[in-house]
């Protein structure tokens, strides 16, 4: 599974279907990739594992205001599908990323809005 492209939310048609996203607000600081990834299903884990790859690749470090407000947020995977996110379930995957590749504690909060 790869990202193919970002999208804005006003671009999402009727005809798409959403594979990965939802609510969140729990990432905490201390906590890394591992503990996020460890929360999702394994037949979805290959949807973050593609936004996290996309993310680091790119240098995405957007909110989740940005995520859903601004231009390219969503991303949409090769499988045609994409992910939305609450701000605070954006701020979870974005804080679980950067975490561990700064290795910096950052919370779902550092990337709310």
């Amino acid at each position: 599974m790869k990202v193919i492209g970002w999208i804005d939310y006003a671009e999402i048609e009727d005809d798409f279907i959403e594979s990965f996203g939802g609510m969140g607000g729990w990432f905490d600081n201390g906590m890394r990739w591992k503990d996020y990834i460890n929360t999702v299903k394994p037949e979805y884990k290959k949807y973050p594992e593609a936004i996290r790859l996309a993310v680091i690749h790119s240098n995405i470090r957007i909110t989740g205001e940005q995520h859903q407000y601004g231009h390219d947020g969503v991303p949409v995977f090769s499988d045609g599908t994409y992910a939305s996110f609450s701000y605070r379930a954006w701020g979870d995957i974005m804080g679980a990323i950067w975490s561990d590749v700064d290795d910096k504690d950052y919370n779902y909060m550092s990337f709310y809005m």
